[in-house]
């Protein structure tokens, strides 16, 4: 490109709001839930009915919860650009119970000792996700038309999910048996971001129009390398503290690239104040994010027909059989942000 060409770029309008010192604050109100792929974790046969050939499966399904994204941004007098350091927290959890007089309880998370000549008749299960976030934009507001701004932005993602699941099932008769099991799935990551912010203006009031309302709509994705520390432990028991099985999986982990794409649709106000020195504005709106390949945990089967020493249950040598989930993690909901420039 020679000088010439480089005079006739046309450099497009800022369209990022003005303040007396270039800084400005942030903070959301999250209203989430979680949804998780592979989250079946019993299925109940009712067996007082000799004729029933229906059985129930279990899947834990997550209730809403709150948590809050906040951050910190500046104005960048170069090229008119902005950045900005966000965190962002959310932790939720839910448990379910299965299972009655006269049912059978087949786990589907971890060993199935009823193939074992082992009935279970009642089992429950409580899991936990913890979400934190950071995340780091450069950015540019911009005009391509009269009502309409944009703001491509670029960044760094990286944090943590964590997810731990206890489940206990169980046969309150004799012979009484207990089955324990605790799983982990924990994760971190980090790698390259990239978005769009768009704004476009619906319409202004107020004695000086000062006051404007919008749609908005943001739009980003990041590809991550991480690693996913996998725990799988269960113990078998016959009476309090009498164990008689126990398996704890050995090389689970994994080193993973993982993407995640994210997506907000809402309505917003802003207004200037302070003979236009601070900036003030509201927007709520619905939020996405989906995460794929979250879910690593491993479920194990046996083979009580192989005879390799490999688990012992009751005197038998089993041989336990492990399939990898690999399944995807979603958080959706309400999400309400307040921010002021100054």
């Amino acid at each position: 490109m020679n000088n010439q060409s480089m005079m006739n770029v046309v450099t497009l309008t800022s369209a990022r709001p003005e303040s007396k010192n270039g800084w400005y604050l942030f903070a959301d109100a999250l209203y989430w839930k979680v949804d998780i792929g592979s989250t079946d974790w019993a299925n109940v046969n009712d067996t007082s009915d000799p004729t029933n050939t229906e059985a129930h499966n279990h899947s834990l399904n997550f209730k809403w919860d709150w948590g809050f994204r906040a951050g910190i941004g500046a104005n960048i007098d170069h090229d008119m650009w902005d950045t900005n350091l966000t965190y962002t927290w959310f932790f939720t959890d839910n448990s379910n119970s299965a299972g009655k007089p006269n049912s059978v309880v087949v786990d589907q998370i971890g060993i199935d000792v009823v193939n074992l000549g082992r009935t279970l008749t009642t089992g429950s299960i409580k899991w936990n996700v913890r979400f934190s976030m950071f995340d780091w934009e450069l950015g540019r507001w911009h005009y391509v038309s009269k009502n309409l701004a944009l703001r491509p932005h670029v960044g760094v993602k990286g944090g943590w999910i964590n997810q731990k699941i206890h489940s206990e099932f169980g046969n309150p008769v004799v012979p009484n048996i207990s089955l324990k099991e605790k799983f982990e799935n924990n994760y971190w990551g980090v790698g390259p971001s990239v978005g769009i912010n768009t704004t476009w203006v619906l319409g202004t009031a107020g004695k000086e129009m000062d006051h404007r309302f919008s749609l908005f709509g943001d739009f980003g994705g990041a590809l991550m390398y991480g690693h996913f520390e996998v725990e799988n432990k269960q113990i078998t028991e016959t009476s309090p503290d009498v164990r008689v099985q126990g398996l704890h999986q050995k090389g689970l982990d994994r080193n993973l690239a993982t993407a995640m794409l994210q997506g907000i649709l809402g309505l917003s106000w802003d207004t200037a104040f302070n003979r236009d020195r601070c900036h003030f504005m509201f927007k709520v709106g619905y939020e996405l994010q989906y995460w794929f390949r979250q879910n690593q945990l491993v479920r194990s089967f046996v083979n009580p027909a192989v005879n390799l020493g490999a688990l012992s249950i009751g005197g038998n040598n089993l041989t336990a059989r492990n399939q990898r989930l690999s399944d995807d993690l979603s958080l959706q909901g309400i999400t309400a942000e307040l921010r002021f420039d100054f």
